[in-house]
């Protein structure tokens, strides 16, 4: 799909808003892609490595499953999914809260940080390819852009979750 496609003259906002939308899921599926084909050695993927990125820098304690769904917005039983997943690697460990028995909670092990920094120069190049041909203010403003949007659509995904389903 290239950029201008379908977009003849000026575009309205509900127009240019339907496009970004498409557009963001169609980055997200390339980005997606990428980051797979580059971990593909290390055979992890990219929900687990974002899981991992969540767990470590998201935190300021080990945080229970709940916590780590409610982050990455999904579900309780996907993030236990990719944590038996993970602890089997080595990368975090799943433990019993000592205060609360039935919650469990993810915490980053000594070979998740190994791994993190042996990776690191190679991360580098690859975050800095996907933003390849981008100004520096064009970055700032898409790092405001994306603030502001994770905001509305953080605040959208708490009311969709709270409302109760109508039979």
């Amino acid at each position: 799909m290239e950029q201008n496609s379908n977009l003849k003259g000026h575009p309205n906002r509900f127009e240019m808003e339907q496009y970004i939308l498409v557009f963001i899921f169609l980055i997200e599926q390339r980005w997606g892609y990428i980051i797979n084909k580059e971990l593909a050695d290390d055979k992890i993927t990219t929900k687990q490595w974002l899981m991992m990125i969540v767990i470590e820098n998201a935190f300021d304690h080990d945080p229970s499953m709940q916590e780590v769904a409610d982050a990455l917005s999904t579900t309780h039983q996907n993030v236990k999914q990719l944590a038996v997943r993970l602890e089997s690697r080595g990368f975090i460990k799943i433990e019993r809260d000592l205060h609360n028995r039935r919650i469990l909670r993810l915490r980053t092990t000594d070979e998740c940080r190994r791994y993190w920094e042996k990776r690191s120069p190679e991360d580098a190049k690859s975050i800095i390819s996907l933003f390849k041909g981008l100004e520096d203010e064009e970055i700032s403003s898409l790092f405001n852009i994306v603030m502001k949007l994770e905001k509305i659509s953080g605040n959208l995904y708490n009311e969709a979750k709270n409302v109760k389903k109508v039979n």
